[in-house]
């Protein structure tokens, strides 16, 4: 799984849509990609199964706009990303309590168990 907050989810989304499409998943919060991204592009080519998106914003982000976000996820989704995006009223550029939770229970979710180590 690879993701980040802010830039560091739409290098993620970058990383993960254009070279690495073999990661279990992806995260981005308080993130966005541009209108004319080159993830846009490279996913009108491809032809392989794509991670899913998990992301969330909130709605008074005044430095990414909720509207950003929100298109991001609409526009991976039109291109056979399967997304979620998870909004949080009134949180601004920060991460949230029940936002982390929500994530780590995303992650929990697509992570194999490991065995149990025996010697």
């Amino acid at each position: 799984i690879l993701g980040g907050f802010s830039m560091g989810g739409g290098m993620a989304m970058h990383l993960a849509y254009r070279f690495h499409q073999d990661l279990a998943g992806v995260f981005a919060l308080s993130s966005f990609l541009n209108k004319d991204s080159a993830v846009y592009q490279a996913l009108k080519r491809n032809e392989n199964v794509l991670p899913e998106l998990f992301q969330c914003h909130g709605t008074a982000d005044d430095l990414v706009l909720y509207s950003w976000g929100e298109e991001t996820n609409k526009t991976l989704k039109s291109l056979g990303v399967s997304t979620s995006l998870h909004t949080f009223p009134d949180l601004n550029h920060e991460l949230s309590r029940l936002e982390i939770e929500k994530l780590r229970t995303w992650i929990v979710k697509k992570l194999p168990v490991e065995a149990p180590k025996t010697n």
